[in-house]
């Protein structure tokens, strides 16, 4: 008895192992001419004049595939989510501010306080 309670132990332990193993999230960086023609083809008809950042593949547990693409023009920011039939599934805006010239980091979403006296 002790055998059996033990050994169903071991295979829930087990199956338990497997589920966190499946259900993780992969994401890879990719270079921009790895992108599947139909998402390049979107991506640069509308952000033609934008300069391409950073581009990842995301794989979800259920085998859903992503791709996150960061663009810039000026100190405007955009991260893009295209699905792998290049339609647009998400949209987020943002600003970049360059201390040193190599430096990004972006603004917050809530405005900034400081204690100048002065509202900004």
């Amino acid at each position: 008895m002790k055998k059996a309670i033990r050994g169903f132990f071991v295979m829930l332990s087990l199956t338990l192992a497997v589920i966190n193993v499946c259900s993780a999230q992969t994401e890879i960086k990719l270079p921009e001419d790895s992108l599947p023609a139909i998402v390049h083809n979107e991506l640069h008809k509308k952000y033609a004049h934008y300069t391409v950042n950073s581009i990842s593949k995301k794989v979800d547990q259920l085998q859903n595939i992503t791709y996150k693409i960061e663009v810039q023009k000026k100190s405007t920011v955009i991260d893009l989510l295209y699905d792998k039939q290049g339609k647009l599934i998400g949209k987020e805006k943002g600003k970049v501010y360059s201390y040193d010239g190599t430096e990004k980091s972006r603004s917050p979403s809530s405005p900034s306080k400081s204690n100048d006296g002065h509202n900004h």
